[in-house]
Parts: C-alpha cells; sequence; structure tokens
C-alpha cells in the first residue's frame, strides 16, 4: 500500500500539535517517565523555543495548532521566578504571531497540579490566560500528601482545566477495571477526560498494555464512563480522522521530531513515523475493514513494539463491533 493513500482516504488530521518539553526538572517519580527529573537542561532557554515553534509550524501548515508546554513540572516549587516571566513572554509574543500571521492557536501548560506555590501562576492565568491541563494517574504517582495537593489544586482551577489526560499504562488499566479509583467520579463529572496511549520508555515491560488489555479496558470504560474520550467516538459512525496527530515534540535542548525522538535514550529506532503508519495498515488491512471511516486508530508506536501485539485479528475492530453489534452495518 502506498503510504499516500492515508493522507488522500482523510484521516489524518488537520489540527496539529506541538509538545514543548521546557525542562525535565519535576519533584515527582513516575514509574512510567523516561526524563531526568534532577536536570534543570532547557530552563534558561524557554524563551528560545519560541523560534523552534514557528518553525514547526511554517514547515506543516494546519487548520489548527495546539501547543502544550509541559516539563518535568512546569509550576514545581521553587522555579526561578523569571521562569514564569518568560512563560508570560512566551504566550504574549506566540498570540501576536498568530494573530499578525491569521494561525488558530491554542496555548497550554501541562501540569501534574502537585505543588503549594500558586501565587505566580495566579498570575500567569490572569495576564496571559493559557489552558491549563492536568494529567491523572492511580496507580504509580500520588502518595497521600501529593494526591490532596492534587485535588486541591484541581478544585482551585477549576475553571482554568480544559481536561485531564490518562495514560493506558498495564497498571493503571487494571487500577481502573478493579472498580477502586479514588476522586476519578468527580474529575469525569467536571471536566474532558482523555484516555491517552502510552509512549513506550525504559520500563515499558512492565507499563505497556497490549492489545487484548486495551481492548477489554475499552469495552468496559464504554459501558461505566461512556463520556470518555476517545471511547465516547467510538459510538457514532461519522467519518473520523485518526487520533494520532502527528506530534511535534521539541526536547529542552532544542532539537525536535516525531514521537520516536523520545525513545533516543533507550531504543535504537530505526523504523520513522510514516513507515509505522504503513506498518499499522498493512498488518490490519485497514482498508477492508468495514469500520475504517469511522475508526481513529491507534497508536502507532506501540503498535510497532514486538510485545504489543499478540493476535492477527485487529483489536480495535473488535472494540467497534462490540460497540456497534447492536446496529445495522
Amino acid at each position: 500500500m502506498s503510504i499516500d493513500l492515508i493522507t488522500k482516504s482523510n484521516k489524518r488530521s488537520q489540527t496539529g500539535e506541538i509538545i514543548v518539553t521546557l525542562f525535565e526538572y519535576c519533584p515527582l517519580n513516575c514509574k512510567f517517565c523516561n526524563q531526568d527529573h534532577s536536570s534543570l537542561v532547557g530552563i534558561d532557554t524557554i524563551v528560545q523555543k519560541i523560534d523552534t515553534i514557528k518553525e514547526v509550524i511554517q514547515k506543516t501548515p494546519r487548520d489548527a495548532y495546539s501547543v502544550h508546554f509541559m516539563g518535568g513540572e512546569v509550576f514545581a516549587d521553587g522555579l526561578p521566578t523569571k521562569v514564569y516571566t518568560d512563560y508570560q513572554y512566551v504566550c504574549w509574543e506566540l498570540d501576536r504571531w498568530a494573530r499578525e500571521e491569521n494561525i488558530n492557536l491554542e496555548i497550554c501548560f501541562t501540569s501534574n497540579m502537585v505543588f503549594n506555590n500558586t501565587e505566580e501562576l495566579d498570575d500567569l492565568l490572569l495576564i496571559s490566560g493559557p489552558t491549563l491541563i492536568t494529567s491523572f494517574d492511580p496507580a504509580a504517582r500520588f502518595n497521600k500528601e501529593t494526591f490532596e495537593i492534587f485535588k486541591t489544586n484541581v478544585q482551585k482551577y477549576k475553571n482554568h482545566i480544559k481536561s485531564v489526560n490518562v495514560i493506558m499504562t498495564k497498571p493503571t488499566i487494571q487500577k481502573f477495571m478493579s472498580g477502586d479509583v479514588e476522586f476519578f467520579d468527580y474529575l469525569y463529572e467536571h471536566f474532558d477526560i482523555y484516555f491517552d496511549y502510552y509512549t513506550p520508555e525504559k520500563n515499558m515491560k512492565t507499563f505497556i498494555p497490549n492489545d487484548i488489555q486495551l481492548r477489554d479496558f475499552m469495552v468496559y470504560m464504554l459501558e461505566h464512563y461512556p463520556k470518555a474520550l476517545p471511547f465516547a467516538d467510538y459510538t457514532s459512525k461519522t467519518k473520523k480522522q485518526m487520533s494520532c496527530m502527528d506530534t511535534v515534540t521539541i526536547m529542552p535542548d532544542g532539537s525536535y521530531g516525531a514521537c520516536t525522538i523520545l525513545l533516543k535514550d533507550f531504543k535504537n529506532v530505526s523504523i520513522n513515523k510514516r513507515e509505522m503508519e504503513q506498518e499499522w495498515f498493512e498488518q490490519y488491512n485497514c482498508l477492508e475493514c468495514k469500520h475504517f471511516q469511522y475508526c481513529s486508530m491507534g497508536c502507532f508506536l506501540s503498535n510497532h513494539m514486538q510485545s504489543f501485539r499478540t493476535q492477527e485479528a485487529c483489536w480495535l475492530s473488535e472494540v467497534y463491533d462490540v460497540v456497534h453489534a447492536d446496529t445495522s452495518t
């Protein structure tokens, strides 16, 4: 199959996503995270990332762009005041440039919401008005103290939080399917919840779910939390694009690339992003699938890892079979 068929079939998202890892410093130590949380690399070059962001957007024009600034922890206690001054300037300059160039641009800051000093964040929200995104990991992040801080900050910044992201690691999947996830019902009631695919890292044997585990989890979530994304979209037969947004990740040192750039420190990946897409389409014979037009696909990178796939059949097609079992084809 020609790789051009993926684009020609209009499955590629027209909204671009740029994840800017400003630095990796973070007081937490989530086991599935591959970052060096003692590193301050990038903390003094935040403003320089502006030119890199503009370069990425100009190279790959889309209908809209979402820029996500993250760490480490971007609001960690003890960060220099200049960091927040840089945040304000980055927001102002990108907004000015986007308006000048007529670019639809959203600016977000992604935080684990575990911090005590909120004064400088309050100023940033008042002056620059970025959107906040937080993540929730019920299996491998919080202790009793940090969980209470998280809950307090989520409630304090409820009106600024766009969404809550949950990474589908194997331990998180097991935790949800046990039916015992404290505070999630509150999050589900008040926010858009998005379950995202796990990005493989050095501990992936512990954290990467296989295709069957993902299939069973998605069916479970559709029954118990049907409004959570992307599962909520599975119930509709309207044409959809791939959930993969061709995300470009900018690293603390200023280098950037597709998702495979995150693997460079622990695994040599010789295949590129487009080849992984083609691999998926060919393995699962997507163009012949009855669900193809409304299928959002999965994570091409995870699928490429040998430990992920356990069966020939497409696990996601089996999810759609369950969802649409009572509807006409």
